[in-house]
Parts: C-alpha cells; structure tokens; sequence
C-alpha cells in the first residue's frame, strides 16, 4: 500500500530564519507582559488587550502562517477576520459608538476585493470558494450587530449590509455547480 501525501511537505527553515523567529518570540512575549504589567499599574483603560491582539495578529499573519491551504484568499481572509476582531476590541475597550458603521464597510471592502480577484485569477476558483463564502456567511452574520439600534439610524451600515448580502447571494447563484460539487465533498459519508 502506498499512501498518497496531500499536504505539504514542510520545507527545511535556514538557520537564520528559525534564530530570527526564536528572537522575535522572546520579543513579542516580553512586549506583550510589560503592556499587560504596564496596564495594571496605571489602572486605566483595557488598551493591553488591544496590544496582544495586534501582537497575537502580527505573529500569526508574519512569523506563523497557514501550512495547509495557503493561498491569497486565505489569508486574506484571516487578515479581514483578525481586522475585524481588532476594530470591535478598539470600539468595546478604548472608544465605544463607531464600530457599527466602520465594521460593515469594511466587511463589504474585503469581501469585494476578494470577489474581484476572484473573478480575474485565472485559478481553479473552486479551490478558493470556501474562504469567499467563509467571509460572506461572516458579514452576514454581523448584521444583527449593525441592526442594533432599531429603527434604522445607522444608514450606512445598513446599506453596506444589504450590499455584503447580495454579493454574497451573487456568488452563491453563480457558483452554484462547484459550491454543490464541494458541499458533497465536505459532507460525504
């Protein structure tokens, strides 16, 4: 029996690039704990916690990335994801009241420049569907977040919403044989 390997074989890291990363761990840490020291003593507000998300992104987006399935649309992706975890950490820690606006737009921001590329790569597209709709069922499911103060007053994100929503529904309606081809693989018995 010969196994079939399907993910990839990591390559041999230089010794300089593993020094490199073993020093910026000890950097990042040490960052990290004195925000956090420097945060209890002063007794203000919260702002270490934004501190070891930025940190936290940085090391996963620079020194740690994906190994299985790395590609553009992943990681931007996970950039949009952890973007959006830093904005509501802003707006719930340090200044309160503009998230609702700032996070749609920039939902339908990511989700549109995705949608663009992902039209004018010429790359297997089904390979990619997944992280686009990952993004779109995301920006969907903060439209309670947006809708929080009923009735509407908060226009903009309202309509940056809407227009999320129907991009999302266009690229469902248009990838709807590969999304079914996939939706059988992920789900087979």
């Amino acid at each position: 029996m010969n196994p079939k390997i399907i993910y990839p074989i990591p390559r041999n890291q230089s010794l300089f690039y593993r020094r490199f990363r073993f020093i910026m761990r000890i950097v990042f840490l040490v960052a990290a704990a004195a925000c956090v020291i420097v945060n209890i003593f002063t007794h203000g507000k919260p702002w270490s916690v934004i501190v070891l998300w930025s940190l936290w992104m940085a090391w996963q987006l620079i020194f740690s990335p994906a190994l299985v399935e790395f590609s553009i649309f992943s990681h931007a992706v996970r950039v949009s994801l952890y973007s959006i975890v830093l904005l509501w950490l802003i707006d719930h820690f340090l200044a309160p009241g503009w998230a609702q606006t700032v996070i749609p737009i920039v939902f339908f921001g990511f989700l549109l420049i995705l949608f663009i590329l992902f039209w004018s790569l010429n790359e297997s597209r089904d390979r990619h569907l997944v992280s686009i709709l990952l993004l779109g069922f995301l920006s969907v499911l903060t439209t309670p977040y947006s809708l929080h103060d009923w009735p509407i007053t908060n226009w903009i994100a309202f309509a940056f919403q809407v227009a999320s929503f129907v991009l999302f529904i266009i690229l469902i309606i248009i990838n709807r044989k590969e999304l079914r081809k996939k939706m059988k693989i992920l789900f087979r018995r």
